[in-house]
């Protein structure tokens, strides 16, 4: 659940990037915060399903949006940079979903084998 918010967050953050930066506001600073906590969330959750390349893109973006060692670019590399990255984040909305957790089998009930509830 808290990677699907985060997500969303993410999402929310990076659109408002893309049409209301201003590279001199302090949005720059929790907009960085923001995508690079979220990717690093996806990528432990797309490394637990099993899903290494999303894992490798999204630890990537951790990286580039890292907050205490930031990389210098310029404003049309940035929005490029935050259009691919808010497509990245939409599209793992859609394909990383985190598989349910199975219930504790019952001693008394022999029914439930481990079966979702």
């Amino acid at each position: 659940m808290l990677t699907r918010i985060m997500k969303w967050t993410s999402l929310i953050a990076l659109l408002g990037a893309l049409f209301f930066w201003h590279p001199a506001g302090g949005y720059a600073i929790m907009l960085q915060f923001v995508v690079c906590i979220s990717a690093a969330l996806v990528a432990v959750q797309a490394a637990r399903s099993g899903k290494q390349l999303w894992a490798i893109a999204f630890a990537g973006l951790a990286v580039l949006f890292n907050p205490v060692v930031t990389i210098p670019i310029s404003r049309g590399v940035f929005l490029g940079i935050s259009a691919l990255c808010f497509t990245m984040f939409l599209a793992s909305l859609k394909f990383l979903k985190t598989a349910p957790k199975l219930s504790i089998p019952s001693i008394t009930y022999p029914g439930s084998r481990g079966q979702s509830l």
